[in-house]
């Protein structure tokens, strides 16, 4: 680029201009057509950066720097196109509206496509514009004070006019400066091919492969190899702009660069996980780790369907065919624990697709808490069975699942004999026990699909699906025989409880209601109650023993 100063000073004056041969006419021509096709290509490529410049400044970064490139590289042609001092000259003070630019924001793109985006402070870009701003105000002198450009003049010597100068100490600090920028830029684009995966390798090897060709025509310029005065620097720029257009439109580079990453907020508590627009994983959080200990920098570039192929969830929802948040378990036993994944779109203005967030919030003991507040609804405190409310619930349930398939269903309530006795005589403790007793003896005589709750004081309900009324009848007596042959031990004191129980139920072809059904057992129990106690009735029927079939 130009930052370099020219050699072989020609003492040839504008009188001693020399015949431009064809050969030197179509040198120049080709040098010029070229050079304003690079800046056209250059113009275009900052154009898509630009338009990306919602996936985070590193678009913003290389745009400037495209355009700053191709101001420069449209600037040396027209030069080369002039052929009077002062167009010469006007051109070159142009052209260093795009060289002070182009070395400090790559080393800024760099940045911020190799991880280090968060270093992009106030005091960086303060010290990155000291030596451009310095650079850019004395370019501007040229043809006045010069302090930019010590002695400038006319060069013959390639056969058609061409700016040449006198170095000065501030044009080795230039050198130095812009070397620097490239040298460190260079090296973090190489740093990332070896730490990266494979798809952000093929990414740093482009940046590091464009970055290349104006750092060889630096190195060239300055060291005198060349065999003219023509600056090679633009030229070679037109190699860097055919290898990003191959990256951009090849492996969609700009798709790719680390979206967002100032809202991954490294020391949040809640996992993060960012993917492109072709879902493919770019980047996470730490705490994505506590999630899921296995993920690696390995994972970043495959997709989310490689990377999580067991949770049809999570995919379902990554997919849009699910919408909202979803619930997901990890681990088992002790080691389980929930999240809640929420799912968002990344768009630019233009509400165009550019990534998108997946956040996993760690709901463990809030799911604990709940799960306890909604035990603690649905069951008796005391028994530990369901509670009025919650079995109504369950009981509406199996009712309209009756109602809708047929079968049988059948209800038993019962209620313990002479409870109030129980309590005035061994207390209002011994009378809880005898709750207790009843719950977890009849719980073991019964299977997992019958409900059995406590609606009452000491009055009970147990529905039975499947079952038809004459087996429901069979399982009160047994249920009645069983607490009437169990001893109840309280302070050294034994005694037994009794219970009476009323049986209702339908069949296939009847759809008796919730309330029919309760008010049919709740007469049979009344009826149960008035002949003494401990017996089981069905409907109004005759009082039923087990012994008596």
């Amino acid at each position: 680029m130009r930052w370099y100063e020219c050699f072989n000073v020609s003492n040839k004056t504008d009188q001693d201009l020399p015949v431009e041969n064809d050969v030197d006419m179509s040198e120049r021509i080709f040098f010029i057509v070229e050079l304003i096709l690079t800046s056209l290509v250059l113009v275009l490529l900052g154009v898509m950066a630009w338009n990306r410049r919602s996936t985070g400044k590193a678009s913003i970064f290389l745009a400037i720097c495209m355009w700053a490139s191709a101001i420069y590289s449209f600037g040396y042609g027209m030069e080369l196109n002039s052929s009077t001092q002062a167009a010469i000259f006007f051109w070159v003070q142009f052209e260093h509206w795009g060289i002070q630019l182009i070395a400090p924001t790559w080393l800024l793109f760099a940045m911020s496509v190799s991880g280090f985006e968060k270093k992009i402070k106030p005091p960086l870009l303060a010290a990155l514009a000291v030596i451009p701003l310095y650079l850019f105000i004395t370019s501007q002198t040229l043809g006045t004070l010069n302090w930019a450009h010590i002695n400038p003049r006319i060069d013959y010597s390639s056969g058609y006019p061409m700016f040449n100068y006198d170095r000065n100490v501030w044009n080795y600090i230039a050198v130095g400066y812009f070397s620097l920028c490239l040298g460190v830029s260079t090296m973090l684009f190489a740093s990332s091919i070896f730490r990266s995966v494979a798809l952000f390798r093929r990414s740093a090897l482009v940046y590091l492969l464009g970055s290349l060709p104006p750092l060889f025509g630096l190195f060239y310029q300055n060291l005198d190899l060349l065999q003219n005065n023509i600056d090679y620097t633009p030229f070679l720029l037109s190699i860097s702009g055919m290898i990003f257009v191959y990256g951009f439109s090849r492996l969609r580079l700009l798709d790719i660069i680390p979206l967002a990453r100032d809202s991954i907020f490294e020391n949040m508590s809640t996992g993060v996980m960012i993917l492109d627009r072709e879902d493919r994983v770019v980047d996470y959080n730490p705490a994505m780790l506590l999630v899921v200990p296995r993920l690696n920098k390995k994972e970043i570039g495959r997709t989310i369907y490689e990377v999580f192929p067991d949770d049809p969830f999570l995919l379902q929802l990554v997919r849009g065919e699910v919408a909202g948040r979803i619930e997901l378990k990890f681990g088992e036993g002790i080691d389980t624990a929930y999240y809640r994944v929420n799912f968002s779109r990344m768009e630019d203005k233009k509400g165009q697709l550019i990534g998108k967030i997946i956040n996993f919030y760690e709901y463990t003991m809030e799911k604990d808490l709940l799960d306890e507040l909604v035990s603690q609804a649905a069951h008796d405190g005391l028994t530990g069975i369901y509670n009025r409310q919650y079995f109504m619930k369950l009981a509406e349930q199996e009712i309209q699942r009756h109602s809708r398939h047929g079968g049988d269903l059948s209800l038993i309530m019962f209620d313990l004999d002479h409870f109030k006795e129980i309590n005035d005589t061994y207390g209002h403790a011994a009378g809880d026990l005898v709750l207790v007793t009843v719950a977890d003896l009849f719980t073991k005589m019964i299977r997992k699909s019958d409900i059995l709750a406590r609606i009452g004081g000491e009055e009970f309900v147990l529905l039975l699906p499947e079952t038809k009324i004459e087996s429901a009848q069979v399982l009160a007596e047994r249920l009645r025989s069983r607490l009437e042959m169990t001893m109840i031990e309280y302070e050294g004191q034994q005694f037994y409880a009794h219970a009476s129980f009323g049986v209702s139920g339908e069949g296939p072809d009847e759809t008796a209601s919730l309330d029919e059904l309760y008010r049919t057992a709740d007469r049979a129990l009344y009826r149960a109650k008035s002949m003494g106690g401990s017996v089981v009735c069905v409907n109004t029927q005759t009082p039923f023993r087990l012994a008596e079939i």
